[in-house]
């Protein structure tokens, strides 16, 4: 134990540098989610209204957008694949939510029970 604090307190700038990465990468990721939501909902909008027609067009519709509206220091991290496959992952998760409140992949079943 005293080993470990010892090489802890050499060592203490870094594991504080990497502490601190990793909080600014979650609070922005969080911020990411959020934005990405709110493009999700517009788009949403748009599709009522009947200026997006299908769900792919909507998808791509919330890339563009995010690609304007999402901090610099993320789309380091999301190359456009990454990004499409994200925005795809949200998308599928909004869906199940929105069937029952709950994220429990319900929205498969229930799409498979209607046709038995």
């Amino acid at each position: 134990m005293e080993q470990f604090l010892k090489i802890a307190w050499e060592y203490r700038f870094i594991i504080i540098l990497v502490l601190a990465f990793l909080l600014v990468f979650l609070f922005e990721r969080q911020r990411a989610i959020t934005i990405l939501y709110a493009l999700m909902l517009q788009a949403k909008r748009m599709a009522k209204d009947m200026v997006l027609k299908s769900g792919q067009e909507q998808e791509d519709w919330v890339v563009q957008k995010a690609k304007i509206y999402l901090p610099k220091e993320i789309l380091v991290f999301l190359p456009d694949e990454r990004l499409k496959a994200f925005v795809k992952f949200l998308f599928a998760k909004l869906k199940d939510y929105a069937d029952d409140g709950q994220l429990n992949d319900s929205y498969k079943s229930s799409s498979t029970d209607a046709s038995l």
